[in-house]
């Protein structure tokens, strides 16, 4: 049996690691040899041609980064973990020769880098053999600086009187190694090489040292960790490493010091929060007086065109399927607030709603307005003409805002909380500001909104290369144009406190942010900031689909949409060839839960699918592709997207058993509770699957999966019911990669939970801890057994 000894905690859940049993230090720092690396070690980097890395400071590198671009690329940028992979952040200049380079200075550790070209293209660098998964079906490019770069992770033997000291790491500045909990303890943790280290203490000025625990490893390092009490504040502190009859101390003294520590908060309610994402226009429409002209039946077939569809020389997927309006609106959402109350969600993340032209809503027309689409229709246009963009007390309200206010109130009462889609990064053609630009060209007053790249011809940046979604021009600190940033912040303002009274009772409950790392840090910390003014216990969630470390360090989001943690699901449960054993699967999520704050860890949105990517069922059904990638069927002619077997439909259960009892917040995305299937964009995005609107024109492939809503509504009401899956503990307690189950407990003060999950077709027995387990979920041959592709939920008895 292998097990992985990583407990999560947080709040009263927090465990203090056992006292060494010594005196307090009468000397500091204590008289251990230290554990110092050579000169040669610090200052070697393993740099692939294309990169040159010289040290100007102990822990700082200024690299010189160098790129062959193919012949016509005409810009060329410099995205890392290092600056947010902000594809517009660091640009490189074209030389005489026709390379691209740039410097940026780096820190000690390993970092990971993309080159975009033309905004949009995305290579990592072909000079560089050192490459790592990027979960998109693509590699990042590896870069490793000081002693990182001399680890020899096969050198490691416990007990062999030999530390690896280019392995040995504790960063106050990053919250993997230190933060300060809600209640003004500290959580600290450093870092070994796996394998290598029998014991490490902490040692304080004037204070008895504390045995760290094993939290857990990434494969490479292993991470110890201990709670220390309130009277270690502001003490001086080191660590003492043991290892045979060796025994070390770190080099570094360091000090408790809450004011160069991020105290990381989040909102309270965003604990127990339970999020379904909606697409108005695809979800119910409750209005047919404010139908667009042509609005598709409800229940016609999805691949079949309608009467107007294709008659100007258009096929499904060039480009009338993107095009097409459902009628879905704010009524129909309204109207089925009862099924949402009834599947046990609290929740609603609801893509944008502001005036646009598309279903989707990204390319926004107007922030001022809600789509007259999901109100009351042709109220719009006259609003617009006595508004001025740059002055909010001309903004008025329409019937379709009225009615937007009127369901926030209405969703509140009935304890649901609304955030909605911050798509801050461009706007659509049809926007005022961009109007008036391609009228007066250079005399427009909104002429240095926009990223023009030329006035004659007229050539503007769009997102991702799309020409309707032109992009705000930014600077190193944000948003080039302050007007831009201002008008930003006053449409912020609107829908958070509607009535400007101080209250913001009234408004919405937070964003969801939409390509945040397109807009540079510096303006997010500062919007951030105002959100709060207006709103402290506003939730904020950014679209980060890698790892987000430098987003989730308390000066900006709370969370972001855990798409990291749906890869990994995916590659354990959902997987064939490409499977990863469970001790992998735990050891991912591990290393992701050290990576972030714990405040953070329990907010973030534990998404296993969106409007982004295929549907989870149907990527199940086709396996073992990268996470959001090979996966639209007009591109792949190998994606299957048929309606998917039980099988799938199986697993599909088993991932959303593991979303609905993990760590953070799940989100569910519209119709999954209900069975809906389909490939990535367009087929992703079909109309809700309702019993009252059957049968549809393909009634045994498109109905609604009786079982599989129930299926999801009894593990939600266990999320509701026990506080221990929202807000406990987690503690990996048994592995086992031959049978493939993987079992944990959440734990609080009142109870504890115990999760096993069966990802073979086999029956498997666990072994259960002690005490008095009582199954709550699921089912097996005996008390300690669980199905194949199935999981089983125990509570201990008190």
């Amino acid at each position: 049996m292998l097990t992985c000894l990583f407990k999560l905690m947080i709040g009263s859940a927090l465990l203090v690691s056992p006292e060494s049993p010594r005196a307090p230090q009468s000397d500091f720092p204590p008289q251990v040899p230290t554990a110092t690396l050579s000169s040669e070690l610090r200052n070697r980097a393993t740099v692939p041609p294309s990169v040159t890395a010289e040290r100007n400071s102990d822990n700082l590198w200024l690299c010189t980064f160098t790129f062959q671009a193919p012949q016509g690329t005409k810009s060329v940028h410099l995205a890392g973990d290092f600056n947010g992979w902000n594809p517009q952040a660091t640009a490189m200049t074209e030389r005489e020769d026709g390379l691209f380079t740039t410097q940026v200075e780096l820190a000690n550790g390993t970092r990971y880098y993309k080159f975009v070209l033309d905004g949009t293209k995305w290579r990592d660098d072909p000079r560089n053999s050192d490459r790592v998964n990027d979960g998109h079906g693509g590699a990042n490019s590896v870069l490793r600086l000081g002693p990182e770069a001399n680890i020899i992770a096969s050198a490691a033997n416990r007990g062999d009187g030999n530390i690896e000291s280019a392995a040995l790491r504790h960063n106050p500045q990053i919250a993997l190694y230190r933060q300060l909990l809600g209640d003004d303890r500290w959580l600290i943790r450093y870092q070994s090489l796996n394998g290598d280290v029998e014991g490490i203490d902490i040692v304080g000025e004037d204070q008895a040292p504390i045995r760290l625990a094993l939290a857990g490893s990434d494969g490479i390092f292993e991470y110890w960790e201990a709670v220390l009490p309130l009277e270690w504040s502001g003490s001086r502190y080191t660590f003492i490493l043991s290892d045979g009859d060796l025994q070390v101390r770190d080099q570094e003294i360091y000090k408790l010091d809450s004011t160069d520590t991020a105290r990381v908060t989040t909102p309270d309610w965003a604990k127990d929060a339970i999020w379904y994402q909606i697409m108005i226009d695809r979800f119910r429409n409750g209005e047919t007086g404010n139908d667009p002209v042509n609005a598709r039946p409800w229940r016609s077939e999805w691949y079949s065109s309608s009467p107007w569809e294709g008659r100007d020389g258009q096929s499904f997927y060039e480009w009338f399927v993107f095009s097409r309006l459902y009628g879905g609106d704010l009524q129909g959402l309204r109207d089925k607030l009862d099924y949402l109350a009834d599947l046990g969600v609290n929740a609603l993340y609801l893509n944008p709603v502001f005036q646009a032209e598309s279903c989707h809503k990204y390319n926004t027309t107007n922030y001022i307005h809600i789509d007259e689409r999901y109100g009351q229709g042709n109220d719009y246009l006259e609003a617009e003409k006595t508004e001025d963009l740059l002055d909010p007390s001309t903004w008025g309200w329409t019937e379709s805002d009225k009615l937007f206010l009127e369901f926030l109130k209405l969703a509140k009462e009935r304890g649901f909380r609304v955030i909605i889609d911050g798509v801050f990064n461009h706007v659509g053609t049809q926007h005022p500001a961009f109007r008036d630009v391609v009228a007066n060209g250079k005399e427009s007053p909104y002429a240095d909104w926009f990223d023009v790249r030329s006035w004659d011809p007229f050539v503007y940046e769009g997102w991702a290369g799309f020409g309707d979604l032109p992009v705000f021009k930014k600077s190193p600190d944000g948003l080039e144009n302050d007007v831009v940033k201002e008008h930003i912040f006053n449409v912020t303002r609107r829908w958070m406190d509607p009535d400007g009274d101080g209250d913001p009772s009234d408004g919405i409950d937070g964003w969801r942010l939409d390509v945040p790392n397109e807009i540079p840090i510096p303006f997010w910390v500062e919007w951030c900031a105002y959100v709060r003014s207006i709103n402290p216990n506003a939730y904020i969630s950014g679209e980060i689909w890698d790892r987000a470390d430098e987003w989730l360090d308390g000066r900006s989001f709370d969370a972001v949409m855990n798409y990291e943690f749906a890869k990994v699901a995916f590659d354990w449960i959902g997987a064939k060839n490409a499977k990863i054993s469970a001790t992998e699967a735990d050891q991912r999520l591990a290393s992701l839960r050290m990576a972030y704050p714990s405040e953070v860890t329990y907010v973030l949105q534990n998404l296993v699918d969106s409007h982004d990517t295929d549907r989870a069922v149907s990527k199940i059904y086709n396996p073992d592709r990268p996470y959001d990638s090979q996966n639209r069927e007009q591109d792949d002619p190998s994606y299957d997207g048929s309606k998917p077997p039980q099988d799938a439909y199986e697993r599909l259960k088993l991932i959303a058993l593991l979303q609905l009892t993990y760590v953070g917040a799940p989100m569910i995305y519209y119709g999954d509770e209900v069975g809906m299937w389909g490939s990535d964009d367009p087929n992703n995005r079909k109309p809700m699957l309702w019993e009252d609107l059957q049968p549809y024109e393909d009634p045994e492939q498109n109905q609604v999966m009786p079982e599989i809503f129930a299926y999801y509504k009894e593990l939600i009401g266990l999320r509701n019911q026990h506080s221990a899956l929202r807000r406990g503990s987690f503690e990996t307690v048994y592995l086992h990669d031959q049978d493939d189950v993987w079992a944990f407990i959440r734990s609080d003060e009142d109870e504890e939970i115990l999760v096993a999950l069966n990802a073979s077709d086999n029956e498997a027995s666990i072994n259960l801890p002690d005490g008095d387990w009582e199954p709550i979920f699921g089912s097996g041959s005996d008390q300690q057994s669980v199905q194949g592709i199935s999981g089983r939920i125990w509570q201990k008895k008190r």
